[in-house]
């Protein structure tokens, strides 16, 4: 039997602590709202009859299954139950990933917390649509890690691909992986004179294949392409803002050096893996929703060389000191765990109020009370809010929300700068919302249209109902 590591099991049960993260992602109320279409409607919720812009669009809503599972988990087990299903996901994709890389257990961990470091941003805000594409992501590299000791392992990348397609847009970066990993097995056999056999060529089409297996069909990948290629996001939505110079230059530094270190140093069957990095980085340098998936490849194809087994020797002699700092690693998530992230999540899950004022968007959650007490209608919201609008006021329908900034409009403009030009009121503002048929406004205080209603709203035709630090409330004067 297997010696019991227990340095293993303190490290991720730190890590598992660290990533007790309570739920404030702004697209989290329209996942869950879909979720509960999902289950009770039986739809897939790819019609859009959530917001008025857009209304009826019919979209190939890719992460289907993953809003099925996210419903149930909040319907039985609330915000706590969301915060644990984050804490659950990214420590067994770590877990994956650590296990994908013999030895090495010392920068593993090192690897490990430089990643989560590095990709806070993606991950303060807990459970989010993408994360499951780290888990099968992971899960690729520790089935290609099998593989090279029995063949039989490369079953499993059908079953992942399958469910990936299902979860999230991302799978293409599996198919990716998959090609690559499968073409430099076959260079393999090629060099040392084997026969190269057509079976992994037959599991990689069954995996491409299988990823039609969904709802949608081909309409998956163009939708992947319409938010990689098609619409340039990075001038629209935070998360697919480019790094920050510093984190930029150490992508596109860690690339560079890797990918020599791999092209030439490496032998000739695996210098192929060095040209993996190409995709990686460039995802990493759009956006910085993308961060996670290039330093997880990036460290496996490191850890894994034979160039860097061999430069490593030395210091993987030193067996205690690689302990003792092992340990130190473990404590020190133990500690940021327990002091930091169970406190915030306590501090945040304990009730409503509390969660809507650890939000990092503040959700507007006293004008959504108010909002309730009156007659439902079409609300000009702000952008970050649409999805816990569509969550908390069902009955009501929101102008824009987190699904639709790649979504084409028959001007051309992608929906977040058809917000942005009314909440700037730009020339023909007001005609718009009328339009519409907008009923209400919900903004912040001081923004462009604030500043323009507050002194005298009946000018425009609306009448301010609420107010508080946070958010205003105007609604439409009846004529």
């Amino acid at each position: 039997m297997k010696k019991v590591n227990l340095l293993d099991w303190l490290f991720f049960l730190g890590l598992f602590l660290v990533f007790l993260i309570p739920p404030t992602d702004p697209d989290l109320g329209w996942q869950l709202r879909c979720g509960q279409e999902i289950w009770q409607n039986h739809t897939l919720c790819s019609q859009n009859h959530f917001s008025v812009l857009l209304s009826d669009y019919s979209w190939p809503n890719h992460r289907w299954l993953y809003q099925s599972l996210l419903f149930p988990i909040y319907q039985i087990f609330n915000l706590w139950g969301l915060t644990f299903f984050n804490a659950l996901l990214l420590t067994a994709a770590f877990f994956f990933f650590y296990h994908s890389i013999r030895n090495f257990n010392f920068e593993k961990r090192v690897a490990i917390i430089m990643t989560t470091l590095f990709s806070a941003s993606v991950f303060s805000l807990g459970i989010r649509n993408q994360l499951p594409g780290l888990l099968f992501l992971t899960l690729i590299l520790w089935t290609y890690s099998k593989t090279k000791t029995n063949v039989k392992y490369l079953f499993l990348y059908p079953p992942i691909m399958l469910l990936w397609a299902n979860f999230h847009g991302s799978f293409v970066l599996g198919l990716i992986l998959i090609a690559c990993f499968i073409a430099v097995g076959g260079i393999n056999c090629f060099v040392n004179h084997h026969q190269i056999r057509l079976f992994p060529l037959l599991i990689l089409l069954l995996s491409t294949l299988i990823t039609l297996v969904n709802p949608f069909g081909i309409r998956i990948y163009e939708e992947a392409w319409r938010h990689i290629g098609e619409v340039n996001l990075s001038k629209l939505i935070a998360e697919w803002v480019p790094p920050g110079i510093e984190t930029w230059l150490l992508v596109f530094g860690t690339s560079a050096a890797l990918f020599f270190w791999l092209l030439f140093k490496n032998p000739r069957q695996q210098k192929l893996l060095a040209f993996l990095l190409f995709p990686f980085t460039y995802l990493a340098l759009s956006a910085r929703r993308n961060l996670p998936y290039f330093f997880l490849v990036a460290f496996f194809l490191f850890l894994t060389s034979p160039a860097t087994q061999k430069l490593m020797h030395d210091f993987l002699a030193r067996q205690n000191l690689r302990k003792y700092l092992s340990l130190a690693l473990s404590l020190l998530l133990l500690a940021i765990g327990l002091t930091i992230s169970l406190p915030h999540s306590w501090r945040t899950n304990r009730s409503w109020q509390d969660f809507c004022l650890a939000s990092p968007l503040n959700f507007p959650c006293s004008a959504v009370e108010y909002l309730k007490s009156q007659a439902s209608g079409n609300i000009f919201n702000r952008y970050e809010w649409g999805g816990f609008l569509i969550w908390q006021l069902p009955q009501d329908k929101v102008f824009v929300d987190g699904r639709m900034p790649a979504w084409p409009t028959s001007s051309g403009k992608s929906p977040y700068t058809i917000f942005l030009e009314i909440l700037q009121t730009q020339p023909g503002w007001n005609e718009s919302l009328k339009e519409y048929g907008i009923d209400w406004i919900l903004i912040n205080p001081g923004t462009f249209m604030d500043l323009l209603l507050k002194d005298d709203p009946l000018k425009y035709g609306w009448e301010e109902k609420y107010r508080d630090g946070i958010s205003v409330v105007y609604r439409r004067v009846e004529k």
